[in-house]
């Protein structure tokens, strides 16, 4: 069954690194665009972390991979917090 709900804040933050990997499928790529066209915020986000790449390169899954799972926690952890206050 195809998840036809629609993505919110919480959710595109989470998959904003598979969106710019080109990993969704075509179905979550769709939700993820229809809400990136209404909400104003999470489209900043997207060119923020798009900003985030050009510098860096590129984001690759070992980079994630190689971060403690505690560090990582906490960097998102901070990330959502961040989001929430936006």
């Amino acid at each position: 069954m195809i998840d036809t709900e629609a993505m919110d804040c919480n959710e595109l933050v989470e998959r904003v690194t598979e969106y710019l990997d080109a990993v969704l499928d075509d179905a979550e790529r769709a939700r993820f665009d229809a809400h990136i066209a209404e909400c104003p915020g999470c489209e900043e986000i997207l060119e923020q972390f798009r900003s985030v790449v050009t510098v860096t390169g590129a984001l690759r899954p070992s980079d994630a991979a190689a971060l403690e799972p505690a560090r990582r926690d906490e960097l998102l952890s901070l990330f959502r917090e961040w989001q929430a206050n936006v």
